[in-house]
């Protein structure tokens, strides 16, 4: 009767038990040879997002120093052609993080919405490539504030997400300056 419980109840928790150690075993293994290659992957793959907005850039480096109010991050081309710099503002649906390319020069050669959640279809009009490219070859801040001349338009009906795009891109500029430029 002993040796019958012991083979109803406890032997097949022990083969579970081994089962589960054995499985563990193999997804470790698995994750420690393919974590290096999602690494990789995911620096080429944002190398690549900085060189849309940065054209000239050919390799990035992290920036280590203090950043600007609501940059996120900011990237420095190894070459010295400008940074790539990654900042938000709250929307109306929430953050808007737009990616910025800042050439040498401190003017802006491209940016891009990289996340959102604001009203499709007309608040999103603030993300499109032809909204965006007004800010091309915009660079001057004055007072913390891009000197734009008036040049600057906003989507109407969608005020609050240009608004969230053209702060975004401010921070991206006074973050240049707060870098002292391109090192």
């Amino acid at each position: 009767m002993k040796n019958s419980n012991f083979k109803e109840n406890i032997f097949p928790s022990i083969v579970l038990i081994c089962i589960c150690f054995v499985v563990t075993l193999a997804l470790a293994g698995t994750y420690s040879i393919a974590n290096p290659k999602i690494i990789e992957n995911q620096m080429k793959a944002a190398d690549e997002a900085r060189m849309l907005v940065l054209p000239d850039g050919d390799a990035f480096t992290e920036y280590n120093g203090e950043l600007a109010d609501g940059v996120i991050d900011c990237y420095m081309a190894n070459n010295g052609a400008g940074m790539a710099v990654t900042a938000n503002y709250k929307g109306f649906g929430g953050a808007v993080k737009v990616m910025v390319g800042i050439d040498a020069n401190g003017n802006i050669t491209g940016a891009t919405v990289t996340e959102h959640a604001e009203t499709p279809g007309l608040g999103t009009k603030a993300m499109t490539p032809e909204y965006l490219a007004q800010y091309q070859g915009v660079g001057e801040v004055v007072g913390g504030h891009i000197n734009s001349d008036g040049n600057i338009d906003a989507i109407t009906g969608a005020t609050i997400t240009s608004n969230a795009v053209y702060c975004s891109i401010e921070a991206a500029l006074n973050q240049f300056e707060k870098c002292g430029g391109v090192k």
